[in-house]
Protein backbone atom coordinates (compact mmCIF):
# COMPACT_ATOMS: atom_id res chain seq x y z
CA UNK A 1 0.00 0.00 0.00
CA UNK A 2 1.34 3.60 -0.96
CA UNK A 3 0.84 6.40 1.29
CA UNK A 4 -0.87 9.68 0.14
CA UNK A 5 0.23 12.98 1.46
CA UNK A 6 -2.65 15.20 2.48
CA UNK A 7 -2.24 18.72 3.47
CA UNK A 8 -4.27 19.50 6.87
CA UNK A 9 -4.46 23.07 8.58
CA UNK A 10 -4.90 23.75 12.43
CA UNK A 11 -3.99 26.28 14.36
CA UNK A 12 0.02 26.96 15.38
CA UNK A 13 -0.68 26.00 19.69
CA UNK A 14 -2.35 23.15 17.96
CA UNK A 15 0.52 21.87 15.97
CA UNK A 16 3.17 22.78 19.11
CA UNK A 17 1.21 20.81 21.28
CA UNK A 18 0.23 17.94 18.83
CA UNK A 19 4.18 17.77 18.06
CA UNK A 20 4.76 17.39 21.83
CA UNK A 21 2.40 14.61 22.61
CA UNK A 22 3.77 12.72 19.30
CA UNK A 23 7.19 12.77 20.58
CA UNK A 24 6.57 11.90 23.90
CA UNK A 25 5.21 8.43 22.60
CA UNK A 26 8.58 8.06 20.55
CA UNK A 27 6.51 8.42 17.30
CA UNK A 28 6.79 10.78 14.12
CA UNK A 29 3.46 13.25 13.89
CA UNK A 30 2.22 11.37 11.08
CA UNK A 31 2.30 8.34 13.22
CA UNK A 32 0.92 10.28 16.25
CA UNK A 33 -1.87 11.63 13.63
CA UNK A 34 -2.64 8.37 12.15
CA UNK A 35 -3.08 6.65 15.85
CA UNK A 36 -5.51 9.36 16.71
CA UNK A 37 -7.76 8.88 13.62
CA UNK A 38 -7.69 5.19 14.03
CA UNK A 39 -8.85 5.47 17.32
CA UNK A 40 -11.62 7.16 16.46
CA UNK A 41 -13.25 5.36 14.16
CA UNK A 42 -15.65 2.27 14.21
CA UNK A 43 -13.88 -0.80 15.38
CA UNK A 44 -15.50 -2.51 12.79
CA UNK A 45 -13.73 0.27 10.19
CA UNK A 46 -10.77 0.04 11.99
CA UNK A 47 -10.34 -4.03 11.51
CA UNK A 48 -10.58 -3.62 7.51
CA UNK A 49 -7.71 -1.50 7.21
CA UNK A 50 -4.02 -2.51 6.24
CA UNK A 51 -1.46 -1.68 8.18
CA UNK A 52 0.57 1.49 7.83
CA UNK A 53 3.47 1.52 5.71
CA UNK A 54 6.88 2.65 7.33
CA UNK A 55 8.48 5.77 6.06
CA UNK A 56 11.09 5.55 3.50
CA UNK A 57 12.49 2.38 1.42
CA UNK A 58 12.58 -1.16 2.94
CA UNK A 59 15.95 -2.09 4.05
CA UNK A 60 18.09 -4.27 2.42
CA UNK A 61 19.94 -7.32 3.94
CA UNK A 62 23.36 -6.14 4.25
CA UNK A 63 25.57 -7.88 1.43
CA UNK A 64 27.06 -10.79 1.93
CA UNK A 65 23.97 -12.20 3.74
CA UNK A 66 22.57 -15.14 2.67
CA UNK A 67 18.54 -14.61 4.20
CA UNK A 68 16.76 -17.66 2.61
CA UNK A 69 19.10 -19.44 5.32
Amino acid sequence: MQAERKNITQPAAWWAAFESAAAAEGQTLSEWVGDCCLANLPKSEAKKLPKRVGRGKPKSPPHGTDESA
